[in-house]
């Protein structure tokens, strides 16, 4: 028997969560494809295997939670949420710098990422009991972070993060087990194939009960702002559980994209195994996912309206990020004030680009080269080459 054998880790998941089913039939899917290509693809270690294993079942003990929290408290299920922000695009575009920009907006919430993590509090703890509790959220994250980044020293300059700074809301769809994030941290192409070919409409209803229980926890009704360059993957489904939200697209030269998200890759890939795969491989994978998210992203552009979208340069956020943030609060009716922009630019200052290190990457690294990239995005530059250059 492996690790990851389905039903020892469901049988193992019941004990530990204390319920006779812990994973609703509609996910079994994604969470069996996950299952396979971990096995086949992933050349896990022993010690990356067991680490897998744990952050499965801890996934289906926040899939419990969320259950024991609407049979709890059913008003939970009506919580509106209106005119969500979503910042999403490429990775590597820079929509981690325009969310934590956003998050410092009055009237905007981000969720950070210690509660993104654990998204649910057991409902039978309050007062200094549920204090207690969060502040050990914090510190398990904070403990992640530092495991993470001494296993990957690399990925503390690419992906800057600290538990209450805002992160992606794909820490929802993991426990969905439907997220493009597992194909970054392990080499998990079977995987990205069935992403490509399943129905996310159940996910992304998962993920609107979790973002309403976090609005449950945070108080009042607060605008959302989200990230994840995911969503761009299946803004279609996306839409349909916030039919009233903006995406804002960010765009960037694709020969920087593509080393950076092999560099990211590697950098991760890297953790739970010691049979890495060669960065060849690893450039022709992330082209892959790459070209996964194109084809969805010119079925969105072709079909949704384009008030839908607000699309920004990457350079010009780099350049000027306060006037991107005023620009932003004229259209999308929210108040980016001087005490916001001033509040973002001391954010921006303290956290800027390369403090941390600079990510180092080139095409070449992965087996590529420049023109492999001009064919491959081709349409995308068609379409969108007056943002690139």
């Amino acid at each position: 028997m492996h690790l990851l054998a389905e039903q020892p880790i469901l049988a193992e998941a019941a004990a530990r969560f204390g319920v006779d089913e812990p994973l609703e039939p509609t996910f079994v899917p994604a969470f069996r494809a996950l299952l396979r290509a971990l096995h086949e693809e992933a050349r896990l270690s022993p010690a990356g295997a067991e680490r897998t294993r744990e952050r499965l079942l801890r996934a289906i003990g926040r899939r419990v939670a969320l259950a024991q929290l609407e049979q709890a408290s059913p008003s939970v299920t009506t919580i509106a949420i209106e005119r969500p922000i979503v910042v999403t695009g490429f990775p590597r575009t820079g929509t981690t710098l325009l969310h934590n920009l956003l998050a410092r907006v009055e009237g905007l919430w981000a969720p950070p990422l210690w509660q993104l993590r654990m998204p649910v509090a057991p409902v039978a703890l309050a007062g200094d009991e549920l204090a207690s509790w969060e502040q050990q959220q914090r510190d398990d994250a904070a403990a992640l972070l530092d495991s993470v980044y001494s296993a990957a020293p690399e990925f503390r300059a690419i992906h800057p993060m600290h538990p209450d700074w805002p992160d992606e809301c794909n820490w929802l769809l993991r426990n969905c087990f439907s997220t493009l994030v597992n194909a970054f941290s392990w080499f998990v192409p079977g995987y990205v194939e069935f992403l490509r070919t399943c129905d996310m409409r159940p996910a992304y209803a998962d993920h609107r009960r979790y973002i309403r229980a976090l609005v449950h926890r945070h108080g009042g009704q607060p605008r959302l702002a989200l990230k994840d360059p995911f969503h761009m993957w299946h803004v279609e489904a996306f839409l349909t559980a916030y039919p009233d939200a903006t995406i804002i697209s960010l765009h960037r030269e694709p020969v920087q994209i593509v080393p950076s998200l092999a560099s990211l890759c590697a950098s991760l890939q890297a953790i739970d195994t010691d049979s890495p795969r060669t960065q060849s491989e690893i450039g022709r994978f992330s082209l892959y996912i790459l070209g996964q998210g194109l084809r969805a992203l010119e079925q969105a552009r072709r079909t949704l309206a384009s008030e839908r979208f607000i699309d920004i340069p990457y350079r010009e956020l780099l350049a000027s990020p306060g006037a991107v943030l005023r620009s932003l609060g004229e259209r999308l009716g929210f108040d980016a004030s001087a005490v916001a922009v001033e509040e973002a630019g001391r954010w921006l200052e303290q956290n800027r680009q390369h403090k941390l290190g600079r990510h180092h990457y080139a095409l070449e690294d992965f087996g590529l080269t420049a023109g492999i990239i001009e064919e491959y995005f081709e349409e995308y530059r068609a379409r969108f080459g007056p943002l690139l250059v």
